[in-house]
C-alpha cells in the first residue's frame, strides 16, 4: 500500500480507533517499510518531548553565543586590569608623569630667629608657584613633621596681598579658593624659630 495512505491512518491506530483490518494492515507495511516505522515512532511520542527536543536544538547557536560573549567580557576585564596596573606603575615610577597627573611642589624654609618675620617660599628654586595644571587641588599643607603652626599668605606679581594670612597647623591643609591657573603667585611664611616643610599640591 501506498506510504502516504499509511501516513494518513497513523492518527487512527495511534488512538486505537482504526477497525482490526486496518489496523493489520498498517502494521504489516510498517513491519517492511522503516521510513513508515521512523514516521510513526515519531508521531507516537509525547508532544512535550518533541518540543524540549526542538527547544534544546533552538537554544543550540544561542549557547554559543553566550559561550563567546563570556569570552570577550572576561578579555575585555582581563586587559582593563593589566592596563589599570601599568598606568599606576608608570605613575608611581615615573616622575613626569606623577607630575602631571598628581603635581606637587615643596618648600624649605630654615627660620633662625624667632623675630616672626615674612620669609617669601621658595618651590623648587622659583620664589612662586604656578598652577599650570588642571590636576592642581590649589591646596597648601603644613607638613606633619614641622615643629609649630605656621602663618603664610599669598602676594600676587606687583606685591599686593591677594590672600590675607591664614594659620595653619602640622599635619593639617587649606584650600586656596579663587586662585587662577597660570599667573603667578608669591608665597610668604611667617613662623617660630625651626625648619619648615610646606607643600602645595
Amino acid at each position: 500500500m501506498n506510504c502516504n495512505i499509511i501516513k494518513d491512518l497513523f492518527p487512527s491506530y495511534i488512538d486505537g480507533i482504526c477497525s482490526e483490518d486496518t489496523s493489520r494492515v498498517v502494521e504489516e507495511h510498517i513491519h517492511h517499510c522503516e521510513e513508515c516505522r521512523l514516521y510513526l515512532e515519531v508521531m507516537e511520542q509525547p508532544t512535550n518531548t518533541i518540543l524540549a527536543e526542538e527547544v534544546m536544538v533552538a537554544k543550540a547557536p544561542f549557547k554559543r553565543i553566550n559561550k563567546k560573549r563570556r569570552i570577550q567580557v572576561f578579555i575585555s576585564i582581563l586587559i582593563t586590569f593589566i592596563i589599570t596596573i601599568i598606568g599606576s606603575l608608570v605613575v608611581q615610577e615615573v616622575g613626569a608623569v606623577r607630575q602631571i597627573f598628581f603635581p606637587m611642589s615643596t618648600a624649605t624654609v630654615n627660620l633662625t630667629d624667632d623675630k616672626e618675620e615674612w620669609n617669601t617660599l621658595y618651590f623648587d628654586d622659583k620664589d612662586y608657584i604656578k598652577f599650570d595644571s588642571i590636576f592642581w587641588n590649589k591646596e597648601i599643607v603644613n607638613h606633619a613633621n614641622n615643629n609649630s603652626e605656621v602663618l603664610l599668605r599669598i602676594k600676587d606679581a606687583n606685591g599686593h596681598v591677594i590672600v590675607d594670612e591664614f594659620h595653619i597647623s602640622p599635619g593639617k591643609s587649606k584650600k586656596l579658593e579663587g586662585l587662577k591657573k597660570n599667573v603667578n603667585y608669591y608665597l610668604e611664611i611667617k613662623a617660630k624659630k625651626g625648619r619648615f616643610f610646606i607643600n602645595v599640591v
